[in-house]
């Protein structure tokens, strides 16, 4: 079955499935690094909004054998967990003084984003671009953003630095850093897959082979587009001072970078080939920020480009 007949029958079945109170509408949403994903909104009659519900990485399972069958319970089971948010007042949207605790922001890439960043106010840093968005909603299932447009601004008749001084106050509030050791981070996933068999004596001997240099794990409390951490005050200069050291910034992707201190027999020509190298073969395009390496130095309490490849563009 071709994507785009998976795409009818499944929509023709929940709509089947569901009766005529429910409203099924299938679109196109860009997202990072210009990616396109396909999604479906379930709307009951009564509700004003509905969770949006991506059929591309459906389709994929699909084709590695998982029942049609299968796939539409797992649909309908997401919309029923999720409906709740349908329940938030969106009138809130238009009056702007109720939203100025909510502006968040976060950082994409500049060059793999053209055409996003002309509809959406934007700061350069860097080759990255700060974008700002709406934390509406927090609960156990996950949370609720609305990515701020330029004629959001408009209505709202704010301007962009204004954007800047709620977002820098609200991000690290609502979402504050967290900074782990590579270690700690890897003996978290070894206990969640390993259950009673985890054994920390034998991970610690796992880890105690020599490195290059130790890494540190930075992302914010959710783990959701914790990359921008690094713009939170001085959150780098205190982690350096502590080093005693200059750090080395990758960006493993838009939700967290990796810290090595800097030692003087680091090669960023290196570096910058293994971030390009995991870029295109282990993190989704629309989870890339960076192709390029930063240095952060304590002195003078700045982040710099450390080396610039060819071609800084993630679209490849």
């Amino acid at each position: 079955m071709i994507y785009e007949m998976f795409q009818t029958k499944v929509t023709d079945t929940l709509q089947s499935q569901l009766g005529k109170d429910y409203r099924l509408i299938l679109q196109k949403v860009p997202k990072n690094n210009g990616t396109v994903l396909d999604g479906l909104c379930i709307i009951h009659k009564t509700a004003r909004s509905s969770p949006t519900i991506y059929l591309n990485s459906y389709y994929d399972r699909y084709e590695e054998g998982i029942s049609f069958h299968s796939i539409i319970e797992e649909i309908l089971q997401i919309y029923q967990e999720n409906s709740a948010v349908t329940h938030l007042d969106f009138s809130i949207l238009n009056d702007f003084s109720l939203l100025q605790d909510k502006v968040l922001y976060k950082l994409i890439h500049t060059a793999s984003n053209k055409e996003l960043l002309k509809d959406i106010p934007s700061i350069p840093y860097l080759d990255l671009s700060i974008v700002f968005y709406l934390f509406l909603e927090k609960n156990e299932d996950g949370q609720m953003t609305a990515l701020i447009h330029n004629d959001h601004m408009e209505s709202w008749n704010t301007t962009l630095s204004e954007l800047y001084r709620l977002a820098c106050a609200n991000t690290p509030r609502f979402l504050p850093a967290e900074l782990k050791s590579m270690s700690e981070v890897m003996k978290a996933i070894a206990k969640e897959h390993l259950g009673e068999d985890y054994r920390e004596d034998f991970i610690d001997d796992l880890l105690s082979a020599p490195a290059v240099s130790p890494l540190y794990v930075l992302t914010n409390s959710s783990g959701i587009c914790g990359a921008c951490a690094i713009l939170y005050p001085g959150q780098l200069k205190n982690f350096a001072d502590m080093m005693e050291k200059d750090l080395v910034i990758l960006p493993s992707s838009i939700h967290e970078v990796l810290l090595i201190p800097y030692e003087d027999s680091i090669c960023f020509e290196e570096l910058t080939h293994m971030v390009s190298h995991i870029n295109r073969t282990e993190v989704p395009l629309e989870d890339r920020l960076s192709d390029q390496v930063y240095l952060y130095s304590r002195d003078p309490d700045s982040v710099t480009l450390a080396g610039t490849p060819k071609d800084t563009t993630l679209l490849s």
